[in-house]
């Protein structure tokens, strides 16, 4: 028995310690390129590439209608036939969604109601297979493969960085946008082929022969809307500002926008991987096993953690940006310190929501966390647009922190109303 929990101790710091390593990495290649863009390129190739990013990331939820939601939790125990035989609904669904998506924008196109961009076929190609990598990703998370899971997003999102940032800076030539994308479509490939080892082991054949379960499908549909909506809040929070600040300046103040949101978004990523993600089963189980009392010191544990690493992070970051980085001119990386410091304080302020965010969720007030998050997604938008055309891009670093104060506010709120209900309810009884 002493040897069996030492293992299982060890497995608990490991697996997270292996996954925040694969993270991290893959977060600084993405710096990286971004940095390799701006010095290379030029803001305007930035902000097309952060555009196609930004539809990468919005594609899977869009068309994902909230089912990843359910699918993550009920493959959990499966056999590999029952399992197999939701991610490959799972996976029907979404290449049917894709394919009406695309066919709407291409009669779109083709009717020239909207303007075809370059590089269609390879943003094609990445918004489809980002689509399917991403519903793969949480099932292998779901069936006890969070490493797999981990560094196979590590081949799709950071691995390829170094042959489109390497072979560019060998040869000039390939200092282009279309090349940096076909080594991301490379990178996409080679992650399904890297899956085909851990899928030998699996009844692909029987899985195959089995009917689509078109009842659970149109169920799961039906059921996810208030998630659906909850996961369109959120991945709109992180994304829509570039498409507004692109629809109301240019691609070069897209660029410099990316530029200065990757930046303060590696500090929220890091810190996320290091502390919130990992808070969250000791939230639950401080609620279920200590009660009230041991759930308060645990998140207020957390905050605490959050500040004492985010804080002195960002301005460390803001630091090195703003005095400028070795060797790279600051034309190159036009920051604005007005504009990073607004970045840098939101991702700080929404760290703290982040971890109340987990506290909402670690006590089953699932409501109230996809309300506060959809009336997040409307309050971002809105206050983008009425900010961005006073101030400009500081507008918009703004309006992020305005944002980021509303939702820990409305979940501090949220958090302590259900404290007085359960006080009130004690009372009562």
């Amino acid at each position: 028995m002493p040897a069996a929990s030492f293992v299982l101790r060890r497995q608990a710091l490991v697996v997270p310690a292996a996954n925040l390593s694969v993270r991290a990495i893959g977060l600084a290649m993405r710096l990286g390129l971004v940095v390799y863009l701006a010095r290379f390129l030029g803001m305007t190739e930035v902000g097309q590439f952060g555009l196609i990013q930004g539809a990468a990331s919005l594609t899977p939820v869009v068309l994902g209608w909230g089912i990843t939601y359910y699918l993550g939790r009920e493959l959990v125990g499966k056999t590999r036939l029952e399992a197999g035989r939701l991610v490959r609904d799972r996976l029907l669904l979404t290449m049917a969604s894709v394919a009406a998506a695309g066919a709407l924008l291409a009669a779109l196109m083709l009717t020239e109601t909207i303007e075809a961009p370059g590089a269609l076929p390879w943003i094609a190609a990445i918004l489809f297979l980002e689509a399917l990598a991403f519903d793969l990703h949480f099932a292998l998370i779901s069936v006890g493969r969070p490493i797999t899971a981990n560094f196979l997003l590590f081949v799709r999102s950071g691995l390829w960085v170094f042959p489109a940032a390497g072979l560019g800076l060998a040869l000039p030539a390939l200092r282009t946008l279309d090349f940096v994308l076909l080594c991301w479509t490379l990178a996409l490939i080679a992650n399904f082929i890297a899956l085909l080892p851990i899928l030998g082991a699996w009844p692909l054949a029987a899985i195959a022969r089995a009917p689509i379960d078109r009842d659970w499908i149109a169920a799961r549909m039906r059921g996810s809307k208030l998630i659906y909506l909850n996961d369109l809040g959120v991945v709109g929070m992180a994304y829509l500002d570039r498409y507004i600040v692109h629809s109301m300046l240019d691609l070069r103040a897209t660029g410099i926008f990316v530029l200065h949101w990757a930046v303060a978004n590696a500090v929220h990523v890091l810190v996320t991987a290091a502390t919130v993600q990992v808070s969250l089963p000791v939230l639950v189980s401080a609620y279920r096993q200590g009660g009230d009392r041991r759930w308060r010191i645990e998140l207020r544990t957390l905050g605490l953690r959050v500040l004492a690493i985010g804080a002195p992070l960002s301005l460390l970051v803001f630091a090195v940006a703003v005095l400028g980085l070795p060797g790279l001119p600051a034309e190159a990386l036009p920051f604005s310190a007005p504009l990073l410091a607004l970045m840098l304080a939101s991702a700080v302020i929404r760290l703290l929501a982040d971890a109340l965010n987990y506290g909402l969720y670690s006590r089953g007030l699932d409501r109230s966390l996809a309300c506060i998050n959809i009336l997040g997604a409307v309050v971002a938008v809105l206050l983008s647009l009425a900010l961005l055309p006073m101030l400009g891009l500081v507008g918009v670093g703004l309006a992020m922190v305005l944002n980021s104060t509303l939702l820990l506010v409305a979940r501090a709120v949220a958090l302590s109303a259900r404290d007085r209900i359960q006080h009130a309810e004690r009372a009562g009884g």
